[in-house]
Formats: structure tokens, sequence, C-alpha cells
């Protein structure tokens, strides 16, 4: 989004509305790169959206200057890794 567009409540809007289409695809996982930790605002609206930290990269991404920091964080859709992939379930262990 535009730096202009934020905190209007865009994001808040069309995040949920993408996990929906996702999970209705038959996704299994959504990934957020977050690309500067610093990012609050993002972070805040992905952990509202059910995204839970799943790791850091420290110092990977240029931007305004500096080095940054880029946030990795999932959400599992629909059975997530509790099934094996479609057409799987016979090499499945056990």
């Amino acid at each position: 989004m535009a730096p202009e567009a934020g905190r209007r409540g865009i994001g808040r809007a069309l995040l949920p509305a993408l996990v929906a289409r996702c999970t209705a695809a038959g996704f299994r996982l959504m990934v957020a790169v977050i690309g500067d930790s610093g990012n609050a605002g993002s972070i805040s609206l992905h952990a509202g959206c059910g995204f839970r930290h799943a790791g850091l990269l420290p110092a990977v991404g240029w931007k305004h200057g500096r080095w940054v920091d880029s946030v990795l964080m999932t959400l599992p859709l629909g059975e997530g890794a509790a099934t094996p992939p479609r057409g799987e379930a016979a090499n499945a262990p056990g």
C-alpha cells in the first residue's frame, strides 16, 4: 500500500479476505515476510489475524539507509500440518 494509505483499516479489511480465499483454495499455510522488525503495525495486523511469530532474519534488507531485519510469521490454513497432502495418505508413515 502507499504510505499515505496506512492506518485507515485497509490491511485489516484485505488480510482476512486473503486468508479466506487461500483457505478456500486448499492452501495449507500462509507465510508473512515483514520487511522491517520495527514495523509494529504490520506485525500487529498479522498477529491480529492469527499469524504467529516463526522467525527472524537479521539484517537481510537495506531500507531507508539502514539494515533491517525481516520477521517471519505463519498461519496454518484448513487442517494445516494435521494431514498429509492430498494423494499422499497411502504413503504416510505408520
